[in-house]
């Protein structure tokens, strides 16, 4: 019985490890008319409540990877972007610094 739940939990903790971590700030481009920068955000609005970005981040979720994998890019963003509780931009693509741990 212990090998059993000793094999469960190892299949499941396999299953649930992530492949790159947030490593900086979560930043989504804002722009105004044609000048476009990227600003910094801690949180984003899901139904009516206010989600803080997560940490770690599994490879589909990634959509790209530059800066010899040190800055990744991800759509998992469901639209407003607020920073200290305040509106900033609707955007579905967030860039940050990251790590690959696997």
């Amino acid at each position: 019985m212990n090998k059993f739940v000793t094999v469960l939990l190892l299949l499941f903790s396999l299953n649930s490890y992530s492949d790159y971590i947030r490593t900086g700030p979560v930043q989504f481009e804002k722009c105004f008319l044609i000048l476009c920068s990227w600003e910094t955000g801690d949180s984003y609005l899901m139904g009516n409540s206010l989600y803080g970005f997560k940490t770690r981040y599994d490879r589909r979720e990634i959509v790209e990877v530059v800066n010899n994998n040190t800055m990744c890019y991800s759509n998992t963003v469901p639209g407003s972007i607020y920073f200290k509780g305040e509106y900033q931009s609707k955007t579905n693509e967030i860039r940050f610094k990251c790590r690959y741990v696997r």
